[in-house]
């Protein structure tokens, strides 16, 4: 029997993380009030979008 450490699991499914926890934070930052966190958001989804760019809108 393989064993299947926590580690093994996050390498394997980083991607679909990523997208998870980017999305509850957007929730979240459309949720509040202020500006200044949607600045925030909006340099890290650059950031993000620069290492994974989007090729479907070329």
């Amino acid at each position: 029997m393989e064993t299947f450490s926590t580690v093994d699991w996050l390498a394997q499914n980083w991607a679909e993380l990523l997208i998870g926890m980017m999305a509850f934070v957007k929730i979240v930052v459309r949720l509040t009030p202020t500006l200044k966190d949607d600045a925030v958001f909006g340099k890290i989804d650059s950031l993000i979008s620069w290492f994974v760019p989007n090729n479907g809108n070329q």
